[in-house]
C-alpha cells in the first residue's frame, strides 16, 4: 500500500478528491474499510499532525465496529479455517506499523512520501490542514 503504482496512484486521487472538495464532507472507502481505506485514513491523519497514537487508536477501531460481523463470518467456518482467516479480519498495530516502516525505509520521512510517492507539496499539506483542521 505504500509503494506499489497502483497504490500511490489510487492514494494522490483520493487526496486530490479530499482537497477538491474544500472542507465539504468526504466518504472514501475500499471492500473491507480497513486495509487500504486504513492506510488512506492513517496517511490522512499523519499529514494533518495527529499524534501516532491517536492514528494507531483510529486505525484499531475498526476491530470494535467490525466485530459483530467478524465473529458471525468466523463462526460460519471450521475452527482451522477460522484461525486462518482471523487475520484477515482483524486490524492490528503491527499492519499499520510495516506501513509507516515502509514508508520510513523508502523516504527516509513521511513528508517525502507525501511529496515523492503522492505528490503532496508542503502547500499540499498546509492547504489540507487549513480546510480540515478546526481550532
Amino acid at each position: 500500500m505504500v509503494s506499489a503504482p497502483t497504490a500511490q496512484k489510487a492514494y494522490t486521487t483520493v487526496f486530490q478528491g479530499i482537497a477538491a472538495a474544500d472542507g465539504a464532507n468526504t466518504l472514501f472507502h475500499c471492500t473491507a474499510g480497513k486495509d487500504r481505506t486504513g492506510w488512506a485514513n492513517a496517511t490522512l491523519l499523519t499529514a494533518l499532525g495527529v499524534p501516532h497514537e491517536t492514528v494507531t487508536a483510529d486505525y484499531l477501531a475498526s476491530n470494535t465496529y467490525r466485530a459483530k460481523e467478524n465473529a458471525a463470518t468466523l463462526a460460519a467456518m471450521p475452527p482451522a479455517q477460522a484461525a486462518v482467516y482471523k487475520p484477515l479480519l482483524d486490524v492490528r498495530p503491527e499492519y499499520l506499523n510495516s506501513g509507516f516502516q515502509e514508508v520510513k525505509s523508502r523516504y527516509g520521512t513521511f513528508d517525502r512520501y507525501l511529496d515523492k510517492a503522492l505528490g503532496l507539496s508542503h502547500r499540499d499539506v498546509r492547504d489540507l490542514r487549513e480546510d480540515l483542521l478546526v481550532g
